[in-house]
């Protein structure tokens, strides 16, 4: 079977019934098509400056990303979460680092650090910062620094990592997994992959740590809430985020499973956080 346009699709001959030929035309419409014709190639040429290099698309310019820091100091109007807590909001999204000073006494390991302050971080964030564990600086690649290697600390750290992967632009969130956590690949990948919807991220103020910190470890639970449910007796809950922190080359990091992300890491709910620590 021959391919080509269907004879059905083919206009009835009565539509070019008075069609006069192009060779039927007068001569002098011909010759003015070909100099209008000609004039058009003239035009195009002197345009593109008769380069074939020049005539290819232009190359469009590939989108900005955004600013990991904008170097500026202070802060604007305070913001809430959805508790109703007080959430600072420093100009430069990475965050404003504190200045620092030892403890004025001495601590356990469940007491909280001194001079905290929560702060947003690249616009829903939400991070912990002290005068006394850090972090004393925030890097040009956007990462958080100069953490103690204390149980506060650990602490800090785990919050700073959290909220850098969830809410930093890509290059701080590679950034971080690359320096600062440690897992399987299909962790890494999940990290890479994850998009949280642009909602204000509640602070975790509730904190303990496990018994078991040592100098190289520490476990790490954090808890944001109440939350209503009348699931609960007492008609709330609140939710806890578990990270484990290992001290690694000067500094604390997220350590994840071997076997990665699973039941025994995601978030679990608590209805009574007696006997935690409020920073």
């Amino acid at each position: 079977m021959m391919m080509g346009t269907p004879l059905a699709a083919m206009p009835p001959d009565d539509e070019f019934a008075g069609t006069r030929r192009w060779y039927r035309r007068p001569l002098w419409l011909i010759v003015l098509a070909v100099v209008v014709i000609a004039a058009l190639i003239v035009a195009v040429a002197q345009t593109t400056g008769g380069s074939d290099d020049d005539a290819q698309p232009p190359v469009s310019t590939p989108t900005s990303t955004p600013p990991v820091s904008n170097g500026q100091d202070g802060y604007l109007p305070d913001t809430v979460d959805r508790f109703g807590q007080q959430i600072r909001v420093p100009r430069d999204p990475a965050g404003l680092a504190l200045p620092q000073r030892p403890p004025s006494s001495p601590r356990s390991r469940d007491d909280a650090a001194s001079g905290v302050q929560w702060q947003q971080v690249y616009d829903y964030g939400v991070a912990v910062y002290s005068t006394s564990d850090g972090p004393s600086t925030i890097t040009a690649t956007g990462l958080a620094q100069g953490i103690a290697h204390t149980p506060q600390g650990s602490v800090i750290a785990a919050s700073q990592i959290l909220s850098r992967i969830f809410y930093g632009p890509p290059q701080v969130r590679r950034a971080v997994m690359d320096e600062q956590v440690i897992g399987p690949p299909s962790a890494m990948t999940a990290l890479a992959e994850l998009q949280l919807p642009a909602n204000q991220y509640p602070a975790d103020r509730f904190i303990r740590v496990d018994p078991q910190y040592s100098d190289t470890f520490s476990r790490v639970m954090l808890a944001s809430g109440p939350k209503a449910s009348s699931q609960y007796p007492s008609g709330q809950y609140y939710v806890i985020t578990t990270m484990t922190m290992v001290w690694d080359q000067g500094q604390w990091k997220w350590r994840i499973p071997d076997d990665g992300f699973s039941e025994t890491t995601r978030n679990t709910p608590i209805e009574s956080v007696a006997g935690w620590t409020q920073w």
